[in-house]
């Protein structure tokens, strides 16, 4: 309540110190209108042209607020120069957006690139929207996207190079030129690429989307070696599709014409990939074809706060509520028999035989739902079919169990035949751009092979697509399994959004395991903090890049980021350096580097067709319009698409499968006497028995399925995988971790979220996001809290622990570097408040990521200035280089801002006393540290949401 008096308090000072609100009623009251008759007059002519009539000068002055202390850029984002008196004659500016120059662009805030627009003037970028030419997010854009301007415009973002000085992980630095930089960097990749172990330079990329950049260096470099957060996202829900499918690893449920949506534990409305787009469809879906929502989720997100109906499942168990829910639609004989018998692999009644222990009243005894419940939603799910479709991400994959997870909520959606359906389970050939845009030549792939890049002992990981295992990278190279003589990191944050923190940063601080470290980013954040070189990389405003994503229009197109502005300082995007880097290197790298960068994009988008309308195509076309999409038919049901005679032209047809092929490789399947593409599986149908995972898992040769899919790239496990074979059940299962079973009275199952405005790791600095959700206390149930003594406010200690189903399942993880505690092996303790919410099952704790940063700008931190050394380089000038600080690579003088040294409310000042601690104070505290390294042994997907944790009461706020 208090917090809420002082904000009305600032809020009315700003709104009179304005001149307007409150201020603006007293200018024209009878009652100012009588005191201002007495009031000493104006003191000067330019105070009496100045003031409205009868306005109390030194009344103003006492009231106004004190204006902003403006850098040498005077127009920050969110500043507001508190125009004075007469500002209603012209406030806001209207003149702001005349001549305004509207360039296109894509964002970078979250992997759901929107389609945006800039609004240019005098070379700065004033406001951002979202584009309506983008088919995906059709002009929409949300906080984040909007929020791009602190992004841009931040004072602490990163401008020049810059080389550590002290050691590694101190924290000194000395800005440097590109010059020696590049030169630094080019002798040490030289010497890497000479040694004959190109693997032994690793790229490791966050959310990146310049993917023909990154591989044309790393395959003209020959090192194999990419890195990536994959299996951190959504490992687990993508090789789960692939069994399915094979072509497509990325569902696009068409719920904007769904009648019926079904959902386990995706937050849409607020932290899906797909986002606004997908959140924006669902809403359409309800609101104007009468869908109904149903969410199971641990927590009330926001997405089960808005649903029709929502069910708080035991952690894990959404697969077996929703084989329960297979077992149902079967026994109420409302499957699609024709679907089962004439798409999938197996037959009705082998359905029947496996799902029959999987009732709805053991599906109670696990998840805790009603078996009622679960009856019900089944009938009504499958009422509206073929309208209808699951939809799933984190919340069910991202568990030890996840791959089991998600293979039986999809087979859901073919029990009822929705699948490929308008309406139902859909997905799409195009998981971004459109074939018909093609990158210049790019070099051979690399042929190198590093137990980093592919763990043997995770049988999906790599098979289909380059998915890898991030997780276990420190771990391996703590252990010895791997050495790197370079590591280049970009747009990463592993830090502080990996398993493990602690252990994260012993790796990254010890020069003997990763001799020698670039990193790559628009600020200094927690990565860049252990390396030897930081360079300055340009926003997502100020490079180039064609890019997409699936989308939920079912057919491809063509998105353009474009610089809207020059890059600020001395930021470079790797367009730009690479080439100079590769020059430097040698070897023959430099030959795939031919042409500038606009001669790239323009060779790169000349098939983009002409607009009718204005003549222009190719790049022209999109730097008008920034998006292109084409006018294929949607990909509904593409397993009924007819084969032509060219098709057929050579082609044979096993006499007992049906099975098409050509030149020995699968094209489709004969269906009531006809040609038809099907499934591009090996059995050429929708694959709810998966012989190839079972294989797969047992090293076997897959030469024979691969071909008949017409898959083909898609490989089998090379040699050195062997040994580690791992039983894949072809069938959907479920099982539930051995932790689970039996909880302690002080255990519970932390599980962990995202916030609408917050990405993982990469927005917490963007003041504007910042203020709305910067602290993340523990979610508890009030009745746990009752049962152990807590109550609102309470600090407690949360101790986590390592898993014990992956100690008897992935025994080569040895963590015998943990301790070990009362016979459990501890991985940290940390201290956090709680708030008590019902909307939470009663045996878990829930916590956000996003927060508890100690690097990544001040605003990250939640300090209205970054230390002594920031308040120095404001009154060094040209000599701020004798500050070692980061800042020496940022302009923190010319983009100053301001308005957080003012005004950042949520600055905690309690000095680590919780007892001065304030509620939303604070930068929040890191959910990784608590964490483990936890991957799925099929996918190795990261299990966010499974570890077991003990609490205890350490004190109230």
């Amino acid at each position: 309540m208090n917090d809420n008096h002082e904000s009305r308090r600032r809020f009315l000072q700003l709104g009179l110190a304005a001149g307007t609100g409150a201020f603006a009623g007293l200018a024209t009251s009878g009652c100012q209108k009588k005191q201002a008759s007495s009031a000493p007059g104006p003191k000067t002519k330019e105070d009496a042209a100045e003031l409205p009539r009868g306005v109390d000068l030194e009344k103003w002055k006492k009231l106004k607020g004190k204006p902003y202390e403006l850098g040498g850029f005077p127009t920050m984002p969110g500043v507001c120069q508190l125009p004075g008196p007469l500002a209603k004659r012209n406030w806001p500016d209207r003149d702001k957006y005349k001549d305004v120059k509207q360039v296109p662009g894509m964002c970078q805030l979250c992997s759901t690139v929107c389609g945006i627009i800039g609004y240019v003037k005098d070379g700065r970028v004033l406001k951002i929207e979202g584009n309506p030419h983008d088919p995906n997010g059709r002009g929409h854009l949300c906080a984040r996207g909007h929020a791009g301007l602190n992004h841009l415009y931040h004072p602490e973002r990163l401008l020049y190079p810059l080389r550590r000085v002290g050691k590694r992980g101190e924290g000194k630095w000395k800005r440097i030129s590109w010059d020696e930089a590049l030169d630094e960097i080019a002798a040490r990749l030289k010497a890497v690429r000479e040694s004959g172990k190109p693997e032994e330079f690793a790229f490791h990329q966050g959310r990146q989307r310049s993917k023909d950049a990154l591989a044309r260096f790393l395959n003209a470099f020959g090192t194999k070696t990419q890195l990536s957060h994959r299996a951190l996202c959504s490992g687990n829900r993508r090789a789960a599709n692939l069994t399915y499918l094979w072509e497509s690893d990325w569902d696009l449920n068409d719920v904007e014409h769904s009648k019926y949506i079904l959902n386990f534990g995706s937050n849409a409305f607020e932290a899906h990939q797909g986002h606004v787009p997908f959140a924006t469809r669902i809403q359409n879906g309800r609101f104007n074809n009468g869908a109904k929502l149903v969410t199971f989720d641990v927590r009330l997100s926001n997405t089960a706060g808005g649903s029709d109906e929502w069910f708080a499942p035991f952690p894990g168990t959404d697969g077996a509520i929703a084989l329960a829910m297979c077992q149902v639609i079967l026994a109420e004989n409302l499957h699609d028999a024709d679907f089962i018998e004439g798409w999938t692999n197996v037959t009705v009644a082998e359905l029947r035989e496996h799902l029959i222990s999987y009732t709805p009243a053991w599906a109670e005894q696990v998840s805790g739902v009603p078996a009622s419940d679960i009856r019900r939603i089944a009938i009504e799910f499958a009422q509206a079919a073929p309208a209808c479709t699951t939809m799933c991400n984190r919340g069910s994959s991202a568990h030890i169990n996840g791959f089991y997870n998600d293979r039986a909520i999809n087979l859901l959606n073919a029990i009822v035949g929705s699948v490929g359906k308008k309406g139902g389970w859909c997905w799409s050939l195009w998981g971004g751009l459109d074939p018909l845009v093609q990158t210049p030549p790019m070099p051979p792939g690399a042929k190198t092979w590093s137990v980093l890049e592919d763990p043997p002992e995770y049988p999906l990981a790599n098979v289909w697509r380059r998915m890898r295992v991030g997780e276990v990278i420190y771990l391996y190279l703590l252990q010895g399994r791997a050495k790197l003589q370079a590591y280049m990191t970009y747009n990463l944050d592993s830090p502080l959004t990996w398993p493990e923190e602690s252990l994260t940063q012993q790796v990254l601080s010890e020069e003997e395991l990763i001799n020698f470290h670039v990193c790559i980013n628009c600020f200094y954040n927690e990565t860049a903090h252990y390396a030897d070189i930081v360079l300055p990389w340009a926003t997502y405003m100020e490079r180039w890049d064609l890019d997409a994503r699936g989308s939920y229009n079912l057919r491809p197109y063509v998105g353009l980021r474009t610089p809207m502005i020059e890059p600020l300082g001395e930021s470079k995007d790797v367009r730009e350096f690479f080439p100079e880097l590769a020059r430097r290197i040698g070897g023959g790298m430099e030959q795939w580097y031919q042409e500038s960068v606009e001669e790239y994009m323009e060779q790169w988008a000349s098939n983009v067709p002409e607009n009718p309308a204005t003549g222009k195509r190719g790049l022209e076309r999109l730097l008008e319009e920034g998006m292109w999409e084409g006018d294929r038919e949607p990909f509904y049901e593409p397993y009924r698409i007819a084969l032509n005679d060219d098709d057929m032209g050579g082609a044979s047809v096993d006499e007992v499968t049906g099975v098409i092929t050509k030149d020995g490789i699968g094209i489709g399947i004969m269906k009531d006497g006809k040609p038809v593409r099907g499934f591009a599986t090996p059995s050429r149908r929708f694959e709810i028995r998966s012989l190839f995972v079972q294989r797969i898992g047992k090293n076997e040769d897959c030469a024979d399925l691969i071909a008949a899919s017409g898959v083909t790239k898609t490989t089998s496990r090379p040699a050195n995988h062997r040994g580690h074979d791992l039983d894949i059940d072809p069938m959907p299962i479920w099982f539930q971790p051995e932790e689970h079973r039996e909880l302690a009275e002080d255990e519970l199952v932390m599980t962990s979220f995202k916030w609408n405005v917050h990405n993982h790791g990469r927005t917490m600095n963007l003041k504007w996001l910042a203020e709305i959700v910067h602290s993340n206390p523990a979610w508890i149930n009030p009745l746990t809290a009752a049962r152990l003594g807590l109550k609102n406010g309470d600090w407690i200690e949360v101790t986590s622990y390592y898993s014990r189903e992956l100690e008897k399942q992935s025994p080569h993880l040895q963590r015998d570097d943990l301790q070990v505690e009362n016979g459990r092996r501890v991985v940290a303790t940390m201290r956090v408040p709680i708030v008590l919410m019902e909307g939470i099952h009663p045996r878990a704790l829930a916590m956000s990521n996003s927060c508890g940063h100690w690097q990544y700008t001040s605003v990250a931190q939640a300090r209205k200035l970054a230390d002594d050394a920031y308040r120095g380089t404001q009154e060094l000038g040209s000599e701020r280089q004798t500050d070692t600080t980061h800042l020496v690579g940022s302009d923190p003088a010319t983009f100053r801002d301001a308005d957080w040294e003012r005004n950042m409310w949520w600055e905690d000042t309690s000095a680590g006393d919780l007892a001065k601690w304030r509620p939303n104070t604070g930068n929040g505290w890191n959910q990784n540290r608590l964490m483990p390294i936890t991957p799925d042994p099929i996918s190795g997907q990261q299990a966010f949401h499974d570890t077991v944790v003990s609490i205890k009461k350490v004190g109230a706020a």
